[in-house]
């Protein structure tokens, strides 16, 4: 009878091991498709960030106040289909914005969560048109982010498209 139950007992361990050393676990970004904006001839970006305070991006588990704004960074830009400039920023954490395009106001149109991890959002998309962009120049995108909830940190933002 003992010898029955060590079997049974070394088998139930070595089941036990094989499956854990075969399960793989990932904390891939899932992201919903971005679309995909047309690119202007002759614009080059330079990024001023202001992200030097080594905090990394907070991966929310979906309990909890939402989580500070940590990091903001250029996603994509280009033209939307009715010819405007479009940027679009990826912000980490959750908060509240203002926006400048050449120093004139602009609100965002779109906001699309994204997910690193757990159920709930970690950051956003923010899709903002800037409207046309017909001389040569610099163009100055300006955001600054406040957090939501304490201690209502902030977090800025800035590029300089140049159009040739």
């Amino acid at each position: 009878m003992f010898k029955k139950i060590k079997k049974v007992v070394a088998f139930a361990l070595a089941l036990t091991m094989l499956m854990g050393m075969s399960t793989v676990a990932f904390a891939a970004e899932r992201e919903s498709e971005v679309p995909e904006l047309t690119k202007v001839d002759g614009m080059t970006v330079a990024i001023d960030e202001d992200n030097d305070n080594g905090i990394s991006p907070l991966w929310w588990s979906g309990n909890g106040p939402a989580p500070q704004v940590t990091k903001i960074e250029l996603y994509n830009h280009g033209l939307l289909d009715n010819g405007n400039y479009c940027v679009i920023i990826k912000v980490y954490g959750y908060g509240s914005d203002t926006t400048t395009f050449n120093g004139r106001s602009i609100s965002w149109f779109k906001q699309q969560p994204f997910i690193i991890s757990g159920n709930g959002a970690d950051g956003f998309y923010y899709w903002y048109d800037c409207g046309k962009i017909t001389a040569p120049g610099n163009y100055t995108f300006t955001t600054k982010f406040r957090s939501t909830n304490f201690p209502y940190g902030e977090k800025s933002f800035s590029c300089v498209f140049k159009k040739s």
